[in-house]
């Protein structure tokens, strides 16, 4: 039993309570080793000495191949003696001479002096004495075992290339965000927040329309259409409810927490959505001809007479300033907006509106951030149902069958009896490239090329997030259940 090392303190910082408490256990189980090795009883010891055979065993696996004769020792039943420590100590130097033959030369010193301490002891050492040798041999050896992982891993790693490391690096991101959220939330809490959320809200279209397996796609997406920014709060206690009569709730837009780390994320997707679908909006108070849409330039002088920006790509500037939070967007958004709208009609018009005129536009811009706007409501249905759509179907990606085939695990080095182990990660389905190669997506009352591009880089965050969360969560997915492992 040792504590992991990659979690010991820094010098001078104070133990947390989780620490101490680890400490009191770590303590503990070396303190009743101990002591049941200083029983003078072999029929005491030899069990034991047995557990602790297995924790060698155990840790010096990914260390050793697989037939090595050390690793047999280990996990072969102990041979009935008249003196089981003795044989411990002989086990022991074997398993340091070992261990030196494969160790960075840092670690010489280290092993060099368990050795020695090994041969110090005298042939007529009490019993007690080689006890704790032992049981002091054994604990080093196994936080030294954790130390040559260390050094092979960064040695690993120093021989991949940028792709190979990236790939690592992921499934390593992933695997703790997974033990993360198991730590915050019960697996049965993970998997009746995940039924629930699915049925929750969504139409009787949604559910029975679409493949079971992609259901969730749509329900997310219609998660991001709600006018109620989507969370993830972090689960607390309930407090009993009142006696006293409550306002009544708003309408929830929690995600389950298999979504808890791409929250942050899905709400600027959320807003961003909502963005595109305002200047769609703004777009048909000007009745833009298409041949315009994508062209039209500051002709009609002032400050921008020179810059030749369309009229959707200023008002996708102050929209996504308003998104990306920048400062002082929120203050003139409104006024600017509307000023963009009235320029573009006094331009396109043919000639200069009245103030009447001027007065209904600006109220139209109002009407048109209301996210209950006739015109609002309907493109964001044309919008959401063919990003649901889109984000649903795989990716089309190159077929691996023509050219070089990718391996489905990187595996650096070859495999020579006694050498170090490979290290190995399983690549995403769904590559950089084929992400960056989205193609764009046609939504009526959304040509503007402005729009299209826009769209096209949600698109891509949005299916990234979706396949992120696939590959950490599959099993919940797939069954509705998770296959939590024994170190989970």
């Amino acid at each position: 039993m040792l504590r992991p090392h990659a979690q010991d303190r820094q010098p001078g910082e104070l133990p947390s309570l989780r620490d101490r408490v680890e400490d009191l256990f770590h303590k503990a189980f070396w303190d009743e080793a101990l002591e049941k090795l200083s029983d003078p009883t072999p029929a005491v010891q030899l069990p034991r000495l047995k557990r602790l055979y297995e924790d060698l065993h155990t840790a010096l696996q990914p260390l050793l191949p697989v037939n090595h004769p050390l690793l047999i020792v280990l996990s072969s039943p102990l041979s009935p003696t008249s003196s089981p420590l003795r044989s411990a100590i002989t086990h022991l130097r074997e398993t340091l001479t070992c261990l030196r033959e494969r160790c960075a030369p840092a670690r010489d010193a280290q092993i060099e002096t368990l050795i020695r301490h090994i041969g110090d002891l005298s042939s007529i050492a009490p019993g007690e004495d080689t006890a704790r040798l032992v049981v002091d041999t054994i604990r080093s050896t196994l936080q030294l075992s954790e130390a040559m992982k260390d050094d092979l891993s960064q040695f690993v790693l120093g021989t991949m290339d940028e792709k190979q490391l990236r790939a690592v690096i992921i499934v390593q991101a992933q695997q703790r965000e997974r033990e993360l959220v198991l730590e915050l939330w019960r697996p049965e809490q993970i998997q009746e927040s995940w039924a629930k959320w699915l049925v929750e809200n969504a139409s009787s279209q949604t559910i029975g329309e679409h493949p079971a397996r992609r259901m969730w796609v749509y329900r997310l997406v219609h998660a991001l259409g709600l006018f109620t920014p989507v969370s993830c709060p972090l689960p607390t206690t309930p407090i009993p409810a009142s006696a006293e009569p409550t306002e009544k709730a708003p309408v929830s837009n929690m995600l389950p927490p298999s979504f808890f780390f791409v929250c942050p994320t899905l709400l600027y997707l959320q807003n961003y959505l909502q963005a595109l679908v305002i200047a769609a909006s703004l777009r048909s108070l000007v009745r833009l001809p298409s041949v315009h849409a994508a062209s039209l330039d500051s002709a009609a002088g002032g400050d921008d007479s020179g810059d030749g920006r369309t009229f959707m790509s200023r008002i996708w500037t102050l929209l996504k300033a308003e998104v990306d939070m920048e400062p002082g967007a929120g203050d003139t958004k409104l006024v600017n907006l509307a000023d963009e709208v009235v320029r573009v009609r006094r331009q396109f018009g043919g000639a200069d509106i009245d103030v009447e005129e001027e007065a209904r536009l600006r109220a139209a811009v109002d009407r048109t951030l209301q996210p209950h706007d006739p015109v609002f409501r309907l493109l964001q249905g044309r919008l959401m149902q063919a990003v649901a759509e889109r984000v649903a179907r795989p990716l089309d990606v190159p077929s691996r069958a023509g050219g070089a085939r990718l391996p489905e695990r990187l595996q650096t080095g070859r495999e020579h009896s006694g050498k170090r182990p490979r290290l190995s990660a399983e690549m995403g389905p769904i590559e950089d490239s084929a992400k960056a190669n989205e193609p764009p997506l046609a939504v009526k009352g959304f040509e503007d090329n402005v729009l299209v591009k826009a769209l096209q880089e949600a698109l891509v965050k949005l299916r990234s997030c979706v396949g992120w969360t696939e590959e950490i969560w599959q099993d919940l997915i797939e069954d509705g259940s998770l296959h939590i492992r024994a170190d989970q």
